[in-house]
């Protein structure tokens, strides 16, 4: 017994320290590590007159100092126009993404956006993926998307929006319904 705890000692003893401290090899990808992590978020962005410019609701956020990225779940944004007196757009989705600090926003996953236009009618959208530049209110994807008022429906493929001019081009595969009043 004696010989052979000495056996172990030494063998431990002569070993070089790298076997003690290597890792085993991992399956998958190690994911990068959040610099910060928030639970039920509420941000405010303004611009650079001082007017609200953005606001968003997360059930959950990652924020990466590498790239300036906030990652977040189930974001629910509204986007201020130029003018304090036109409607926001609310945007909502699975997941979503914003970019240094604010210059640009991705949205995944069951994206649903809509203006309220009157008290009794609402603009909406209805897409996949979605990309906003809440500074200039330009949003586009080169998804399916679904464009819906009180009496038109319009669906295609990839588009580009002016949310303050109210300009929605569709790019491809454009079908619409309209409703006469």
């Amino acid at each position: 017994m004696l010989i052979g705890s000495a056996g172990i000692f030494l063998l431990f003893w002569l070993s070089p320290p790298e076997i003690f401290l290597t890792r085993p090899p991992s399956d998958g990808e190690e994911l990068p590590k959040a610099d910060s992590y928030m639970l039920n978020i509420s941000m405010l962005n303004y611009n650079k007159a001082g007017a609200k410019s953005s606001s968003m609701l997360a059930t959950e956020a990652r924020h990466y100092n590498r790239g300036n990225r906030l990652e977040a779940e189930n974001p629910k944004m509204v986007s201020y126009g130029k003018q304090t007196e036109e409607q926001p757009w609310h945007m909502s989705a699975d997941k979503g993404t914003v970019y240094k600090g604010g210059e640009r926003a991705v949205f995944v996953g069951s994206v649903y956006a809509w203006q309220q236009a009157t008290p009794a009618t609402k603009k909406e959208m209805h897409t996949d993926k979605l990309t906003l530049y809440p500074d200039t209110h330009i949003a586009e994807t080169n998804s399916r998307v679904t464009l819906i008022t009180e009496q038109e429906k319009t669906t295609g493929t990839g588009m580009w929006a002016d949310l303050n001019a109210e300009i929605f081009k569709l790019l491809a595969n454009v079908k619409g319904v309209h409703r006469a009043p």
